[in-house]
């Protein structure tokens, strides 16, 4: 055998150039956006809980302090009503974070990217805006594109019925 003949052959790795990646593989950006969604979507859940605790502790105390409406009152109400329509609307935005980690739901993505960046509070707006405008960036992008329609419907068919076709009981139709 000539000098380091196995050797040489197990150690020579020819060039091969990069091939595009597989569609069944996630395209660069998609996992950063989906976790900066959820947690954009969980901060300001948890940020909106905490605004609208101790909105709801002030209220209670200038109520019972005065009789009747006035101006402090109304604007108690309308700042109170932005944390609550923000603790039911993050969860959208969390949703469309495991959605688009999950290649499900494209609208739903995109809901919740949108979601992120609509200022309805105010502590998590320097970090709902950036994931959301990145996050929708991501869903334009062709590959992005590309992705989802290869597989955004799963092919696999439903579990069989184990009590037949129509839902019926083991014993027959009405038992």
């Amino acid at each position: 055998m000539e000098p380091g003949g196995y050797l040489a052959i197990m150690a020579y790795q020819p060039y091969q150039p990069a091939t595009a990646a597989p569609l069944r593989s996630r395209p660069p950006g998609v996992t950063g956006a989906g976790v900066a969604l959820i947690l954009s979507g969980g901060a300001s859940f948890v940020c909106a809980a905490l605004w609208m605790a101790a909105d709801l502790s002030v209220l209670h105390d200038d109520v019972q302090q005065q009789v009747g409406i006035g101006g402090s009152e109304i604007f108690a109400y309308v700042v109170l009503f932005s944390p609550v329509l923000s603790v039911f609307l993050s969860p959208a935005t969390i949703i469309g974070g495991v959605q688009l980690l999950r290649r499900r739901n494209r609208r739903l993505t995109t809901v919740g990217a949108v979601l992120a960046i609509v200022p309805l509070t105010g502590c998590c707006l320097l970090a709902g805006i950036p994931c959301g405008i990145y996050a929708l960036f991501v869903l334009r992008r062709p590959e992005t594109m590309a992705w989802y329609r290869s597989g955004a419907v799963s092919q696999q068919p439903p579990p069989p019925d184990p009590y037949g076709q129509y839902g019926q009981g083991p014993y027959g139709p009405w038992r």
